[in-house]
């Protein structure tokens, strides 16, 4: 008995976005960072950061708020939180340690990196068998990572290109300890006095004992920052880009 051939093809697009869309047939612990930063040097000592981005992977995606402070010129500390529908919610403390000696000029390159820890619950349970051995849902699973990475950018007055890649290694409850890997590309717009928005795109890796995947990455994000304690201005620094219409 032969296949319609509009069906045969409605199955493998079905089957193409179930691919794109999630890793392969097998369990994993949840990451505990999912977007990336943005380009780095966007932040100084005593400035406040608040921002957000969603990104793949997930379904149909990741994300969640973040807080950070610049306790120097080149460190500051971020915390944030993590959340994919029905798959993890989680909460991550961390560093960032930036090199950009000459930042107040428009043109200039930059680099950082960042290590951080984090936990909460979640993670994805494979099971090709009915009834499952292991029953408990996503929000029954604890999960504790960490995370390090860096990023490469040069800004261009009011906007930047930026080059990130990031190492997670995670474990859950009930599910094989997991490393992910990511490494991407994109650029940062200032729309505003102390507003950037960010986007990008590249590749993203899991492996762990049942096995791997690599998938399309992407994120976007925006983030707002603001001074909470007076420092002074230095001579030449470069003025803000502001839109006109």
């Amino acid at each position: 008995m032969g296949v319609h051939p509009r069906r045969a093809a409605s199955s493998c697009r079905r089957l193409l976005v179930l691919v794109a869309a999630l890793p392969a047939c097998m369990s994993y612990g949840p990451p505990m960072r999912s977007p990336g930063y943005g380009a780095p040097g966007r932040i100084r000592q005593g400035q406040l950061e608040l921002g957000g981005a969603v990104a793949h992977p997930g379904y149909p995606g990741s994300g969640g708020p973040f807080i950070g402070y610049g306790v120097r010129d080149w460190a500051s500390v971020e915390v944030g939180a993590d959340f994919s529908f029905r798959q993890w919610a989680l909460g991550y403390l961390g560093g960032r340690f930036t090199y950009a000696p000459n930042r107040d000029r428009k043109l200039h390159g930059a680099l950082d990196g960042e290590l951080g820890v984090g936990g909460g619950a979640g993670g994805r349970f494979f099971c090709p068998e009915h009834p499952c051995a292991d029953a408990r849902g996503w929000t029954e699973r604890a999960a504790l990572g960490g995370y390090a990475g860096g990023g490469a950018g040069y800004h261009f007055s009011f906007f930047a290109l930026y080059a990130r890649g990031r190492l997670q290694a995670t474990a859950a409850e009930g599910l094989p300890s997991t490393l992910f890997g990511t490494l991407h590309g994109g650029m940062q717009f200032r729309i505003a006095r102390h507003v950037d928005i960010f986007a990008s795109g590249g590749l993203f890796g899991l492996h762990n004992r049942e096995g791997g995947a690599v998938n399309p990455y992407w994120d976007v994000g925006l983030s707002v920052y603001f001074d909470v304690v007076r420092r002074k201005q230095q001579p030449g620094a470069r003025l803000p880009f502001r839109m006109s219409f």
